[in-house]
């Protein structure tokens, strides 16, 4: 694997606040405050842990969040990430700076996650907005305990 730097990553992060900055700005309108928390939070994470790996700006840098297998992360390591990035800035950006001197150009929200962000090329064959709806209904049917398999049991009488 080789690891993503510092430059590269940063490109990547203002290319998805570019993304965001309409839709944020729409969804903080209608619910002020948590509008944009909430466009964030289905952003970032969603599209992490779905097939794709990145996020649309990661992606277009030529980078993929992976596991120590090189394998598509969890929601859970995902979202962990994702909350583990506000520590990382609130520390006066210490937790992103450490990607400049660790081995495997790790920050702080990766190493929590225990997650990589690497060089490599994602799966063209893949739509990013049918990808992103897909992992959101995953995540919902999770949530709600409705990805069980459920069989409909005839009430009807059989004499």
């Amino acid at each position: 694997m080789i690891y993503a730097g510092f430059w590269r990553r940063f490109a990547a992060m203002m290319i998805d606040v570019v993304i965001m900055f309409i839709p944020a700005i729409a969804i903080n309108a209608a619910i002020p405050y948590f509008g944009s928390l909430m466009c964030s939070v289905m952003y970032y994470p969603i599209f992490e842990a779905s097939p794709l790996k990145a996020t649309p700006g990661k992606v277009l840098m030529g980078l993929l969040v992976v596991n120590s297998a090189g394998e598509k992360i969890t929601f859970k390591q995902s979202f962990t990430r994702y909350f583990m990035k506000t520590v990382s800035a609130l520390i006066m950006g210490i937790g992103y700076f450490m990607n400049l001197f660790t081995e495997k150009r790790q920050t702080l929200h990766d190493m929590v996650a225990q997650v990589y962000v690497v060089k490599a090329a994602a799966s063209t064959d893949l739509n990013y907005f049918d990808t992103w709806v897909d992992t959101v209904k995953n995540l919902f049917a999770v949530l709600s305990n409705d990805n069980k398999q459920v069989y409909n049991q005839s009430t009807e009488n059989k004499d």
